[in-house]
Parts: structure tokens; C-alpha cells; sequence
């Protein structure tokens, strides 16, 4: 495995099929944009997305890309926003199969989002999307509130096979 590229847990995965749930958390899982060499996921599946950041081209990139995989997405124009679709959603009996948040915005960052999302469900993975460098050390630091880490912009093949793993 290229070590420039961090992809699925802290060991190289052999195969597409996820580990079985385990009683403790492992680490968030990172990916970043310059791909990897794991083999795709071959299972499709529509998934509820919720997506949420402040950059509206970021959005319209994500709604686009993701709906192409089938899922169905919903994006929330910052932080606050989305806390408020994600807790309508619960209320509804719609919940989010997964949520993927902006960590550097203005009015509500992500690791707030995350820790929002977490008290409410907190079985609902949270894939944290930031332009900055983060190391494997600071996702291993927000793994109590973050299932994985993907560096912006996205490859959206790479975040779908992510999603897929997560919500498995």
C-alpha cells in the first residue's frame, strides 16, 4: 500500500469485506485525494446522506456526484443547518445513514457537528471532510466523535466505497 495514501483502518484491508463490528471504536478512517489501491466495494446500495459545509460549489459537487451512486443526499449549508436537518430527520423517523461535515466553518464547525450528531445517534457514522493536512495522529485524537477523515476535495469513487463500509 502506498504510504502516502491512508485508506480503511490502521492495517492494509486484504479484501472489500469490512472487519465484523467490534466492542471498542477503532480509529477514524482516512482518505485522501490521491486515491489508493484497495479493491472496490462490489456492493450497491442506496444510502440517506446528509452533507454539510459552507462552500455551495463543495455541495453541488457532492449532491451530484454521490446521487450518481444512488444515494439519497441532502446538503445543509453550514454547520447549524445541519444539526437542524440531522435532529428533523430523527424526529421524522428518517434518520441519516450517514453524515459527512465540513470541519472549518463559520458558524458551526465540524467537530461541533460531529459531537451534535453523536449525542443525538450516536451509531450514525460521521465522516469529517477537511482541506487542511490531517495526520493519522489527529484523526486517532477525534476518534470518539469521528468515524473517518477525508481529505477535501474528495475522490468521490474512494467516499463512496467509504460510505458504503461505514454504514455496513
Amino acid at each position: 500500500m502506498n504510504t502516502s495514501t491512508l485508506l480503511a483502518y490502521s492495517e492494509p484491508q486484504r479484501d472489500a469485506r469490512p472487519d465484523p463490528p467490534e466492542t471498542s471504536r477503532p480509529g477514524p478512517q482516512t482518505i485522501s485525494p490521491t486515491g489508493g489501491d484497495q479493491a472496490p466495494t462490489a456492493e450497491k446500495r442506496s444510502l440517506h446522506v446528509l452533507c454539510i459545509d459552507d462552500d455551495e460549489q463543495i455541495l453541488e459537487m457532492m449532491k451530484a456526484c454521490l446521487t450518481h451512486f444512488n444515494h439519497r443526499v441532502r446538503v445543509a449549508s453550514g454547520g447549524k443547518h445541519g444539526i437542524e436537518l440531522f435532529c428533523t430527520a430523527i424526529l421524522k423517523s428518517e434518520p441519516y445513514d450517514v453524515v459527512i461535515t465540513d470541519l472549518s466553518m463559520p458558524d458551526v464547525d465540524g467537530y461541533a457537528v460531529a459531537r451534535a450528531i453523536k449525542d443525538e445517534s450516536p451509531q450514525t457514522p460521521v465522516i469529517l471532510m477537511t482541506g487542511a493536512d490531517t495526520t493519522t495522529k489527529d484523526a486517532k485524537s477525534m476518534s470518539s466523535i469521528v468515524d473517518a477523515v477525508a481529505t477535501k476535495p474528495p475522490r468521490i469513487k474512494e467516499l463512496n466505497d467509504l460510505l458504503l463500509r461505514m454504514a455496513g
